[in-house]
């Protein structure tokens, strides 16, 4: 009854809608995490990970067979105007680029796009094909995630500091390990926005003109929303933002605001279609398809429940989930079992709500202004 009476409460204020419309959000799109099956093993052997963390387990840079999979389950379902479920993939434009980090000694930072970490992925070799046929198709729409999910200011300062582990991982073109100490407010570095200091926002700034301007010289086309690295931001990054002509803000049901000299992060409420001082809307997600994360939860009646909630105060379903639902490269029983659920998802929603619309998070922002 707790959980319903939130769901509730999420839903009641902002903007009602006269139709039912459902948009898929889904992130971490091209980023890289753990390489692969022998560097997870070993990074489990080290400590360097833990086996009760679902990314650690199964979230890595997807493959063409993913995509593949993927869209096959997505083409299989129509809405009462004929198009298919599209998901909003809010995507990663650049990973580091470990080679030119170590020949200058950690000293600077580089990156590549992720299309150039495709190309020597096995298995992504021809993934971005797949990506711009999924955007062709219409089951696939990308919007900007961040340039790298990483906090670039911890992780370099670990590596010129000589961390042993960081410096381990390093080696196997990896950062995405466990990191825990007062000086860092979660159990990793993957809080892009995450800072202590002007200088650290200084970065954090040029990463998100860089990262913009990246994502329209690839998909030709200006991202008009952005979802916060494991949803830690503040004003100035919504400043950032909007300064790069960025409209609209999605999101959980928090925000997490980082606080200066703090130890932890200040919980944000916003509700859709809420607008902040820069004149952009904020979109929480309602509904959750989080599979991977725990394998007991009912996750289709779960996230079927929320769905109604949703339509009952007429309110759009926005449905959160994460690439690592789709990745099989670690291990493909997690990726099938996922789309399966997916495919009974998508089933159910059609069956009780034929009237339903598809949308992806742009189009919905336009219903909003």
């Amino acid at each position: 009854m707790k959980e319903i009476l939130k769901k509730h409460l999420i839903n009641f204020r902002g903007k009602k809608l006269n139709s039912k419309y459902l948009v898929l959000e889904s992130d971490d799109w091209g980023s890289i995490r753990i390489p692969d099956i022998k560097t997870r093993n070993s990074f489990l052997e080290q400590g360097l990970i833990k086996n009760n963390d679902p990314f650690s387990m199964y979230d890595t840079i997807e493959s063409e067979r993913d995509l593949d999979k993927l869209f096959d389950v997505l083409s299989q379902f129509k809405d009462q105007n004929k198009n298919p479920p599209i998901i909003t993939a809010n995507t990663v434009v650049a990973n580091p680029d470990f080679q030119k980090i170590k020949e200058s000694n950690y000293k600077y930072y580089f990156f590549e796009p992720f299309t150039k970490t495709y190309s020597y992925n096995k298995g992504s070799e021809n993934a971005f094909k797949l990506f711009n046929k999924g955007i062709d198709e219409k089951y696939f729409f990308p919007q900007f995630h961040c340039r790298e999910h990483l906090n670039l200011t911890m992780w370099m300062q670990r590596l010129q500091n000589n961390n042993s582990a960081f410096i381990r991982a390093f080696q196997h073109n990896c950062f995405s390990i466990d990191f825990e100490n007062h000086f860092n407010k979660r159990s990793n570095l993957m809080a892009s926005y995450d800072y202590n200091s002007e200088a650290d926002l200084e970065i954090i700034k040029q990463s998100i003109h860089e990262g913009l301007a990246l994502f329209e010289s690839i998909f030709g086309f200006k991202s008009k929303s952005s979802i916060a690295p494991c949803y830690v931001w503040d004003k100035k990054i919504e400043q950032i933002l909007q300064e790069n002509e960025v409209k609209f803000l999605q999101g959980s049901r928090f925000q997490n605001s980082p606080i200066e000299g703090g130890t932890s992060f200040k919980k944000i409420f916003h509700f859709n279609g809420q607008k902040n001082e820069f004149g952009q809307y904020y979109f929480q997600r309602n509904c959750l398809f989080e599979p991977s994360l725990n394998h007991d939860i009912d996750w289709v009646d779960k996230c079927m429940e929320s769905i109604a909630i949703a339509f009952r105060w007429n309110k759009p379903a926005i449905i959160g989930t994460h690439r690592i639902n789709f990745c099989g490269g670690l291990e493909e029983t997690n990726r099938d079992r996922n789309l399966i659920l997916l495919q009974e998802l998508l089933k159910q929603i059609i069956k009780k709500w034929p009237d339903v619309q598809f949308l992806h998070s742009a189009a919905l922002h336009e219903l909003y202004s």
